[in-house]
């Protein structure tokens, strides 16, 4: 999707609804958590392609969803620590 997103509406539309879920389950985790984060949580496509890039070094990259992936990355960013 991220590749479709700039040319098929579509894709960006899918794409807006993923971010969406993804940004709402790293805010839960950081709740639940009870986690204090330095800046607040964010993300747009173009983060969610750079962690995803910079996770495919990882030896297991393949077989890890992308969705951890990119919480982990949101809560790296924010600087978000547990008590």
């Amino acid at each position: 999707m991220l590749e479709k997103a700039p040319t098929d509406r579509t894709a960006q539309q899918v794409l807006t609804a993923y971010l969406a879920g993804v940004g709402e389950a790293a805010g839960a985790v950081a709740s639940m958590g009870r986690a204090t984060c330095r800046t607040s949580l964010n993300l747009s496509a173009a983060q969610a392609g750079q962690a995803l890039s910079s996770a495919a070094a990882a030896p297991d990259a393949a077989q890890t969803p992308a969705t951890p992936l990119i919480v982990r990355d949101m809560l790296d960013r924010a600087g978000c620590k547990r008590p």
